[in-house]
């Protein structure tokens, strides 16, 4: 697998230590003097001693795979005391990046018995299958893209058959059942390495979360990272359980691809959606409200975040300063059914196939599901919560990437594709129909993301400054410095959105979210696009119980919006596969 030219996820030497069960007299011996020449304890040895009379008595077992070369080595130069042990090579799957690619490549693993009973269950590939995944080297794709498209990267293994005799010992080969072996497909992917590694490297430690690059014209996803990351190649010869036990329970989940698996109500990145629904409705243009820092409905309070309100204020100024009373009222206008047909239409509740597993369509309720669901009618009060982005609404990293595109390009229904070129390159679905959006209304929207990032009293100025200009010929971003100050600006719009876990009480209201329980914390989000002059790219981030979208995600997008801006890769000439296959063949 290649990104932009960075090979991904190649075959590499693999140095192992193999037990031959034919030749060995004392076999807790043998392993007892392995595991003091590789500084491994005596459970280690009574382990491997299960596996090896597990398996053929005439094959070489693997014992111990992913050797330094010094235990290699080690082990080589006690062979001749050592009867029975095998110092080998095989070829196995490695990944040079570790973490940085880990959820959407994923991992290799040795097969498991559930996969040689499903091998079975094929009346085509049944018995021969079987065989093959039972062979100690074998390595099936578990998660992934190496899982999704295990047939098209696997290729098809080769094989002969060998007469032998009682003691294993080959005496020749039935020629006329012989099959060489064909190479699995290459995959060229839309990923940028540097700007993946960058989006990697911007999540701190004691983040969790995941950012999304998207080309708003081609579906290109730039840059799918999910942190905390992973090494994949703990995973190629079989995982301890104490270092999976540390995975699997780290309240962080570094083994969920939260791009596309992740769903978080989406908070205040979900007005633009409500305003859109709205002016589909009639809402005037001039329309206006008093925000207090409330909204009185059904007998009770709805808050703004604002305790003491933005008062006068009108959409533009609503999206800019983020005011829950305005989008109150703005959800009203709308109705809940139109809202969620809107949401629909501009990429939420959607499930896009870009060739990696587990991609959930995440909900965006509306009262016939509410009836079908809940048991209960939809109410005024749900219909309030809607438009701030709360209640059952849940959507993914990936979708917002997505909405934040269709705005960016006015309104065109691009779809998401994570292969460039290569067997999973398909003719996308046919894309929603957006026809009836207007574009006046877009316009709207967008000129209220371009406030928030760029005008007093934004939510997201600290985003927005991105510290680069544009040459005025030929357009290309640059570092901002003396001898360029007088040029364009490069600006970004976008959207920040603060998602409750729970809901506040008056004594937890205000309260710092680093004094609230960490699964209770609030998520924090951003959405943008740019740049302004020319839109081309989009980008979201969800940072799980960071706090609000501008102190958490925020300084995340500008980082990775930077960095793409400067890079700029849709002007730059994609890898080829045609070209890059003789180096792969070598590696």
């Amino acid at each position: 697998m290649i990104a932009f030219g960075a090979v991904l996820a190649q075959t590499s030497k693999d140095y192992q230590v193999s037990i031959l069960q034919s030749e060995v007299e004392d076999l807790e011996g043998v392993l007892n003097n392995v595991a003091e020449i590789l500084g491994l304890d005596a459970e280690w040895a009574r382990r491997a001693a299960i596996r090896v009379r597990g398996g053929s008595r005439y094959e070489a077992q693997p014992v111990r795979e992913g050797l330094t070369w010094d235990e290699f080595n080690a082990i080589n130069v006690r062979l001749p005391e050592l009867p029975g042990v095998v110092a080998n090579s095989a070829d196995v799957r490695a990944y040079p990046y570790d973490i940085v690619y880990a959820h959407p490549i994923g991992y290799v693993q040795k097969p498991a018995q559930r996969d040689i009973d499903r091998a079975l269950e094929n009346e085509a590939t049944g018995r021969a299958r079987a065989v093959y995944l039972r062979n100690p080297h074998v390595r099936i794709g578990r998660s992934g893209m190496e899982a999704q498209m295990e047939d098209e990267l696997h290729g098809l293994p080769g094989f002969r058959k060998v007469i032998v005799n009682a003691r294993g010992v080959e005496q020749g080969e039935d020629v006329s059942e012989r099959r060489e072996p064909v190479r699995g497909a290459g995959l060229v992917l839309t990923l940028d390495h540097e700007l993946q590694r960058a989006a990697m490297e911007s999540f701190g430690q004691d983040q969790a979360g995941s950012a999304v690059v998207m080309d708003i014209y081609n579906g290109d996803l730039l840059v799918m990272a999910s942190a905390p990351g992973f090494d994949p190649n703990l995973f190629v010869n079989g995982i301890a359980q104490e270092p999976f036990r540390v995975l699997n329970e780290d309240q962080k989940k570094p083994l969920f691809h939260k791009s596309v698996t992740g769903t978080y109500a989406p908070g205040s990145t979900f007005k633009m959606i409500v305003a859109i629904a709205a002016k589909q409705a009639g809402m005037a243009d001039d329309f206006h409200v008093s925000c207090p820092g409330y909204f009185s409905y059904g007998g009770r309070a709805f808050h703004c975040w604002r305790r003491g309100g933005h008062g006068r204020i009108n959409m533009r100024n609503a999206m800019k300063a983020s005011c829950n009373v305005f989008h109150y009222q703005a959800a009203l206008i709308a109705g809940p059914e139109r809202i969620a047909a809107v949401a629909r239409q501009f990429g939420f509740g959607q499930t896009y196939d870009i060739d990696v597993p587990g991609v959930v369509a995440g909900l965006v309720p509306d009262p016939t599901w509410w009836r079908e669901n809940r048991r209960e009618g939809w109410t005024g009060g749900l219909t309030l919560n809607y438009g701030v982005g709360q209640g059952a609404l849940q959507i993914t990293p990936l979708q917002l990437a997505v909405v934040a595109a269709r705005i960016g390009n006015n309104g065109h229904a691009v779809m998401p594709r994570l292969i460039r070129e290569g067997p999973g390159v398909i003719d996308p679905p046919t894309p929603p129909d957006m026809s009836e959006i207007d574009a006046g209304h877009l316009a709207a929207i967008r000129e209220g993301m371009f406030a928030v990032c760029n005008e007093g009293g934004g939510t997201a100025l600290s985003a927005g400054n991105l510290g680069l200009v544009r040459h005025p010929e030929t357009g290309v971003a640059e570092i901002e410095a003396p001898h360029n100050r007088g040029w364009p600006r490069v600006q970004i719009a976008g959207k920040t959105g603060t998602a409750q876990v729970r809901a506040l009480t008056e004594a937890t209201r205000g309260r710092h979210f680093s004094q609230i329980e960490y699964r209770f914390r609030d998520h924090g989000l951003f959405c943008c696009f740019g740049p302004w002059h020319e839109p081309r790219y989009a980008c979201a981030v969800v940072v799980e119980h960071g706090g609000g979208g501008s102190v958490a995600a925020g300084p995340i997008a500008r980082r990775i919006m930077r960095e793409t801006l400067l890079r700029d890769p849709a002007r730059r000439a994609p890898a080829r596969l045609a070209t890059l296959e003789p180096d792969r063949r070598q590696a």
